[in-house]
């Protein structure tokens, strides 16, 4: 399925959709497809490797404790880079650029989606170098983890952006947090998946404390 039929099958979706009608889009969705099998392949490589150890569990507990603040790091410096001239040229990466066309059009399906030049790269650069520094046990549990806290990403992101409705307090907060970046301030509220980030780094304040931006549906416009 391209980024174009991926957009265009939106509007076929549940009138009043429910968390299993938006699971069933999801799975259908090309990054999903990719990051999943990926997943269970780099899981039975690991489980095929004998040995477990409470190491193995410490990679996994300190990848989730390192994610909101990696997440923060990438959708700060990143996500919003702002296009910038050297020696003559325009250096502004396809991520941010795709993003900003994510922020004037926060529902368009295709753009809510790690663009798919960037997923191609960035995940077998990643298990190269975790391979590279880590003995083998070790390094596939940090890829099965990685590659499972990038689909929770990616399965949240677009969640938050559908038009199913929080149920729970928790996941409210989250969807509450992200949709206030997008319509009320950009400069704020980063998370995505988890907002501790955030809190850490003093970038949730109360929704009125700050002023609602002229530009959080088109990032950087007038050069700023």
């Amino acid at each position: 399925m391209t980024s174009s039929t991926q957009a265009l099958s939106t509007p076929s979706r549940s009138a009043t959709p429910t968390l299993r009608h938006e699971a069933s889009f999801f799975v259908r969705q090309v990054t999903p497809r990719i990051i999943t099998p990926l997943l269970l392949l780099s899981v039975a490589i690991r489980a095929s490797i004998p040995g477990w150890a409470w190491a193995d569990a410490a990679v996994v507990i300190a990848l989730i404790a390192a994610q909101p603040f990696v997440e923060w790091l990438i959708h700060v410096y990143i996500l919003h880079w702002k296009p910038k001239q050297v020696m003559g040229r325009t250096i502004d990466p396809l991520v941010a650029r795709k993003h900003r066309e994510h922020h004037a059009d926060p529902k368009r399906t295709e753009w809510i989606f790690v663009p798919l030049p960037v997923l191609a790269k960035a995940i077998p650069a990643t298990s190269l170098a975790v391979l590279l520094l880590a003995p083998i046990d070790l390094a596939m549990t940090a890829i099965s983890a990685g590659l499972a806290i990038l689909l929770t990403y990616e399965w949240t992101h677009y969640l938050i952006h559908s038009r199913y409705q929080p149920r729970t307090r928790l996941y409210r907060y989250i969807w509450r947090a992200h949709r206030l970046h997008h319509f009320k301030n950009e400069n704020y509220w980063f998370g995505v998946t988890n907002p501790m980030g955030d809190h850490v780094l003093g970038t949730f304040p109360a929704k009125d404390a700050v002023e609602t931006s002229p530009t959080a549906r088109s990032l950087h416009a007038g050069g700023v």
